[in-house]
C-alpha cells in the first residue's frame, strides 16, 4: 500500500456517479422499471418473434403477433386470479371470525396439554387480529386489483418491448459502432451470453412456476382447502421473489386453513406442505430447470434483493436476480471487474483458490485504477 498514491480525485468521482445514478434510478422508478422489464420480456420473445418471422417477413405485424400469443395466458391467469381474490376478500368477515375461533381452540389445547397460560394471548390476538389479517390481504388485493399505476406500467412495459423488438437490429449496430473494430467480436460473444442468460432464466423462471404451482394444488386439495389453484399459483407467482416469496405464498394459505377448517392437522399439513415443496424447489427443481443461468452465490443474491427492494420496492425485488446475472456476465468481459464477478459466482465457497491462480496479477488490481501511478502511466 505504500508504493501505492491513491488518488481521492477519482474516488470522489466515483462516490459521486454512483450516489447519482442511484438517485437517478430511484426518482425515475415509474420510467426505469418498464423499461427493465420490457429488456427482460424482449429476450423472453425473441425466439418466438424470430420464428414468426421467418413465414411472415413483415416485422412489426410479427412482433405483435409473438406479444399477442405471450399475453393471451398471461391475461386469462390475471383474470381468474382477479376473480377468485374478489371471492376470498367478500368472505373476509366471515373469515376473521372463523379465524378467531379456530386460534382460540389452538390456545385452549395448548393450555390443556402443554400448561401454557392463553389468556393473554388471546387478549393480544383479539385486539391485532383484523389488523395482521386485513394488511397483507389488503396489499395483495390493492397490487392485482386496483391501480392505475400498475396498468400504465405495464402498458409502457407492452409498448417498449415493441420497439425493442422493432429496432433491435438497430440497436445492435449501434452499439457495435461504440466500440473499436478490435473488439466488436467479443463484444457480440457479450450481447449473446447476457440474451442467453435472460432467456434461460426466465424460460426457466416460468416452468417453475408452472411446476410449483401444481404441486401446491395438488397438495392443497388433498388437505381439503377451499380455492386449492388459486393459494397453489399464488405461491408459485410469489416464487418470483426469492425467499421470500415462498414463504409469503405459504402465509395465506395457512391463516386460511386455520379460519376455514376447524382441525389442527389441517393448518399443521399446510405448513408441511410448503415447507416440503420449498425444499424441494430450492434443491432440485429450480437448480435442474433452471441450471446455471444465475450461478449467483446466496450472499450476492440477498445483497441484490435488498439493494432491488430499497431503489424500486417489489419490481426490485423481481428484478434483483435476473439483472445481477447480466451484470456477472458483463463484468466477467472487463479485465478489472472479472475478480468481482468471480466473486458473485455461485461456486465462491468451493473456488477460493481462484483469486491468487487466475487474478493475482497487476491488470486484475482494481486499486490501481485509482492510483496517481496508473494515470502518469496513461
Amino acid at each position: 500500500m505504500s508504493n501505492i498514491n491513491i488518488n481521492l480525485q477519482r474516488i470522489a468521482y466515483l462516490l459521486v456517479i454512483l450516489s447519482i445514478s442511484t438517485y437517478i434510478l430511484i426518482i425515475g422508478k415509474s420510467l426505469f422499471v418498464p423499461v427493465a422489464f420490457s429488456v427482460l420480456f424482449s429476450f423472453l420473445l425473441l425466439p418466438v418473434c424470430r420464428k414468426i418471422e421467418s413465414w411472415m417477413p413483415y416485422r412489426p405485424a410479427a412482433i405483435v403477433l409473438s406479444m399477442l400469443l405471450a399475453l393471451l395466458p398471461i391475461l386469462i391467469a390475471i383474470s381468474l386470479f382477479s376473480y377468485q381474490l374478489t371471492t376470498v376478500l367478500q368472505d373476509m368477515p366471515s373469515i376473521t371470525g372463523q379465524l378467531r375461533r379456530g386460534i382460540s381452540h389452538i390456545f385452549n389445547l395448548a393450555e390443556l396439554h402443554l400448561g401454557m397460560d392463553s389468556t393473554s394471548l388471546e387478549e393480544w390476538l383479539r385486539t391485532n387480529l383484523t389488523t395482521i389479517l386485513d394488511t397483507p390481504l389488503q396489499f395483495l388485493g390493492d397490487s392485482l386489483t386496483s391501480s392505475t399505476v400498475v396498468l400504465a406500467g405495464l402498458l409502457l412495459t407492452i409498448l417498449f418491448t415493441f420497439f425493442e423488438l422493432l429496432y433491435r437490429t438497430s440497436f445492435k449496430n449501434f452499439a457495435l459502432t461504440q466500440f473499436p473494430k478490435s473488439v466488436r467480436e467479443e463484444t457480440t460473444r457479450v450481447m449473446e451470453q447476457v440474451q442467453h442468460v435472460a432467456q434461460e432464466y426466465l424460460y426457466g423462471l416460468l416452468l417453475v412456476i408452472v411446476i410449483l404451482g401444481c404441486l401446491n394444488s395438488l397438495g392443497l386439495w388433498l388437505i381439503g382447502i377451499n380455492y386449492p389453484a388459486f393459494w397453489g399459483f399464488l405461491a408459485a407467482f410469489l416464487a418470483i421473489i426469492p425467499y421470500i416469496g415462498t414463504t409469503l405464498g405459504g402465509f395465506f394459505p395457512f391463516i386460511y386453513a386455520i379460519a376455514t377448517t376447524g382441525t389442527f392437522w389441517q393448518p399443521a399439513a399446510v405448513v408441511i406442505l410448503y415447507a416440503s415443496v420449498q425444499s424441494l424447489e430450492g434443491n432440485i427443481i429450480t437448480p435442474k430447470v433452471v441450471g446455471s443461468s444465475v450461478s449467483i452465490n446466496p450472499m450476492a443474491a440477498i445483497f441484490s434483493l435488498l439493494a432491488g427492494g430499497m431503489i424500486w420496492g417489489i419490481s426490485g425485488l423481481i428484478l434483483a436476480l435476473p439483472l445481477i446475472a447480466i451484470m456477472k456476465v458483463v463484468m466477467g468481459h472487463i479485465t478489472p471487474l472479472q475478480p468481482f464477478s468471480e466473486l458473485l459466482g455461485s461456486g465462491l465457497y468451493r473456488n477460493s483458490d481462484v483469486f491468487f491462480e487466475k487474478y493475482d496479477r497487476e491488470e486484475y488490481r482494481f486499486i490501481n485504477y485509482f492510483s496517481d501511478r496508473r494515470r502518469r502511466k496513461l
